[in-house]
C-alpha cells in the first residue's frame, strides 16, 4: 500500500514538472506587440557568385509593434518612421508598406523566432542583386 501511494505521488510530481509554465508561449500576434529594441542588424549580400556580409550599428533603432492600429513605430537612426503591418502564413511572417492596402513598398520578413524577450527577423531580396538581412530584436 506504501508502495502504490509513493508512486502515485512521485508521478503527480513528475506530472506537475512536465507542465511548465515556459511552455505557455503566446500567440505570434500577442507576443510580438510592444517595443523591441534592436541588437543586432547585418546583411549578407551575394553578386556575381561572391558572399560579403555587413553588420550595421544599431545605436536606438527600435520598433513598437501596435496590433490594434496595424502599425509599427519606428526610430531607425534617429529617424522616426512608421509602417503598417500585418501577419500572414500562419503567423510566420510579417508583410509591412507604407499604406493600409499593403501596396506601396511592400517588404516580407519571416519570423525566425519570437520567444522569451527576443525576436529574429529575416528578409531575402533579389533586386538588384541577391542579399538577406537580419534584424535582431530584444525586450
Amino acid at each position: 500500500m506504501k508502495i502504490t501511494r509513493a508512486l502515485t505521488f512521485l508521478a503527480g510530481i513528475a506530472l506537475f514538472a512536465a507542465c511548465s509554465k515556459d511552455d505557455d508561449q503566446p500567440p505570434t500576434d500577442v507576443a510580438i506587440s510592444g517595443k523591441w529594441n534592436m541588437v543586432a542588424q547585418y546583411r549578407t549580400y551575394t553578386d556575381n557568385g561572391t558572399k560579403d556580409t555587413v553588420h550595421y550599428a544599431v545605436d536606438v533603432n527600435y520598433w513598437i509593434f501596435e496590433p490594434n492600429e496595424g502599425k509599427i513605430f519606428q526610430m531607425k537612426n534617429a529617424q522616426p518612421d512608421t509602417v503598417f503591418y500585418k501577419l500572414i502564413d500562419g503567423n510566420t511572417k510579417v508583410v509591412t508598406a507604407v499604406d493600409d492596402e499593403f501596396i506601396f513598398q511592400a517588404d516580407t520578413l519571416s519570423i525566425l523566432s519570437l520567444e522569451n524577450n527576443q525576436m529574429k527577423l529575416e528578409g531575402n531580396y533579389t533586386t538588384p542583386y541577391q542579399f538577406k538581412v537580419i534584424y535582431q530584436f530584444g525586450k
